[in-house]
């Protein structure tokens, strides 16, 4: 029978992604997507680890969604993602109403589950330590649901292999598995078949694809040249990754947008050490240099964590240095929360909770001041800007990115909604643009070239 399906999500893009591949192969099946978890037959929590904010909330969701199961036990509720795969079993006893508990390489059998559930195991995390298998459940006819038509989700990896001593993300998703090209290439090309303008190519690092001697680079030069899809991006890079060959591939490739995201972490070598990212503070600054001289336009973005066990204050001083002399668009900034499990779990959380929260204010005003300067440099440019939705503040006024992967809000009377419009900016703050339809030919020229021989441009 047809089932409603109430859906939350928590954490990353991957996430995000597997949520959305998760209700496409349902829908298939005759099952319909519900917003009121008061109205459904199967209650889904897809959970984050990351955090440990991320684990309560997603807990304290379950907590509220076991009521609805005890006024109707027909009620399926399901637990899937990280936080099923790290706590696994033990997530019954804090919700023992919990009918089944689903690790990431295993959410799509819910589908199999809602077909004949009386065959199917109450707790599956399983890991697989195979490449994306060949039978088609990651390469389904039908494709992920998305919020809005116009862009898409396309994972080109699955797991992690670096095992940063305060994420748990190699532990609850695996090793990593690089996804045959030809499976990316089809899934890219279905997207815009059905009219979806972007695509971002996602992963833990992407950066270190390779799958039968093919890397990110040629990865990004095949979607290029094979596909419709009219806007390449890309999330998340890391900086030990992250090669010539690919900043050259990104500056020379018309269909890939500029925009990186690169995690930084902390500006200090200690840390930076003890975090086991592999590269140092002066290795960074190297890489956007790099990036800044052969991108021009690019929109430089980053992760930030304060509070690392054994953090000084001139560590985080140097953090601030950091920002200031590389000048990220914006940043997601966080403070550190103990990950059982992590190497680091085992040494002392010894920076006081308040002394942590004042780093983080400091980092976000930092950032904010930061952020702000860099979009003003904007103000009396066009810039090309996909049109995804309404303004949530006005919705007389349109929403949408731009290459660089800044949200704009855009005055205009006709129906722009899927477009890809040329958007004169006349005002910023340190989050959004500020904008009017420009006429076509206010645009510059051509970004990209094979040959680069045609000059740079926003």
């Amino acid at each position: 029978m047809p089932k409603k399906i109430y859906l939350q999500t928590f954490g990353c893009q991957m996430n995000v992604y597997d949520s959305e591949r998760l209700m496409g192969l349902l829908a298939s099946e005759g099952h319909t997507l519900t917003k009121d978890p008061k109205n459904a037959d199967v209650i889904v929590l897809n959970t984050c680890s990351v955090r440990a904010t991320a684990e309560s909330r997603a807990l304290g969701r379950l907590t509220e969604f076991q009521k609805y199961k005890q006024r109707n036990p027909k009620v399926k509720l399901v637990v899937a993602g990280c936080m099923a795969q790290r706590m696994g079993a033990d997530i019954l006893d804090r919700a023992p109403l919990v009918d089944l508990i689903l690790g990431p390489d295993q959410i799509l059998s819910l589908a199999d589950y809602l077909r004949n559930h009386q065959q199917h195991s109450r707790i599956d995390v399983s890991v697989s330590r195979d490449d994306f298998d060949s039978e088609g459940i990651w390469e389904p006819e039908v494709l992920p649901k998305r919020k809005t038509p116009y862009t898409s989700f396309v994972a080109i990896s699955r797991g992690c292999d670096n095992f940063c001593s305060y994420c748990v993300v190699p532990y609850v998703r695996g090793p990593e598995r690089s996804r045959p090209p030809e499976q990316i290439i089809r899934e890219v090309q279905k997207t815009a078949k059905s009219g979806r303008k972007e695509a971002t190519l996602i992963g833990q690092n992407v950066n270190s694809y390779q799958y039968q001697g093919r890397d990110f680079a040629d990865l990004l030069q095949m979607v290029n040249d094979q596909t419709d899809i009219q806007w390449i991006h890309f999330m998340t890079s890391h900086p030990k990754d992250l090669s010539d060959k690919l900043i050259d591939t990104i500056a020379r490739l018309p269909k890939v947008c500029e925009h990186i995201h690169l995690p930084l972490q902390s500006g200090s070598d200690r840390i930076l050490k003890m975090m086991n990212r592999g590269y140092t503070s002066r290795d960074y600054l190297e890489l956007a240099r790099k990036i800044k001289k052969s991108v021009p336009n690019a929109s430089l973005t980053t992760d930030l964590i304060v509070g690392f066990p054994s953090e000084s204050g001139d560590d985080f001083r140097r953090t601030l240095d950091m920002m200031q002399e590389i000048e990220f668009d914006s940043a997601f900034m966080f403070r550190y929360s103990v990950r059982e499990g992590t190497k680091a779990a085992a040494w002392p959380d010894d920076v006081p909770e308040e002394e942590k929260l004042d780093r983080l204010h400091a980092l976000i005003e930092l950032q904010k001041e930061i952020s702000k300067k860099r979009n003003q440099n904007l103000v009396g440019k066009t810039l090309l800007v996909l049109i995804d939705g309404k303004s949530r503040r006005d919705q007389s006024k349109w929403k949408g990115k731009t290459r660089a992967n800044q949200t704009v809000i855009v005055d205009g009377e006709v129906n722009l909604l899927g477009q890809i419009v040329p958007v004169m900016v006349d005002q910023t703050d340190s989050f959004t643009l500020f904008g009017r339809l420009a006429e076509a030919n206010h645009l510059p020229r051509p970004s990209k070239s094979d040959n680069h021989k045609k000059k740079k441009v926003i």
